[in-house]
């Protein structure tokens, strides 16, 4: 769907390298390479993952996370249980956002994404 290379700085989280590959894509031609769209789910109190769950993608090019699927954030092939502003890749990583299924997953999702799951479908009904 979308690939750019970004030059590495200390510092830099998830969301920033994501900011920083949209300016880099940007062209006369193509304004818009990578609308994408976070959401702050702050913190979580639940017993299944009580903690700091911060930025969660939540759409890429008009692909929305729902009842069904979900973007995964992984590093260098090895996927994250942290939010995309908590997670700072070393130079040379590759950071992918895979459209991943929750049906093929029942009782294993990850307790981080069982609780950011349940909290989109609690939003989405209000």
């Amino acid at each position: 769907m979308f690939s750019q290379s970004v030059p590495f700085e200390w510092e830099m989280d998830v969301e920033d390298l994501m900011e920083r590959a949209f300016v880099l894509g940007q062209t006369a031609a193509s304004p818009d390479p990578l609308p994408f769209a976070l959401q702050y789910y702050g913190y979580s109190e639940s017993s299944q993952y009580p903690g700091y769950l911060g930025y969660e993608l939540e759409s890429i090019a008009g692909k929305a996370n729902n009842q069904s699927f979900y973007w995964q954030l992984s590093v260098n092939g090895v996927p994250s249980n942290e939010g995309a502003d908590s997670v700072r890749p070393a130079a040379g990583s590759t950071v992918t956002w895979a459209y991943t299924s929750i049906a093929h997953q029942t009782g294993d999702l990850p307790p981080r994404h069982a609780v950011l799951n349940s909290l989109r479908a609690k939003r989405s009904t209000h």
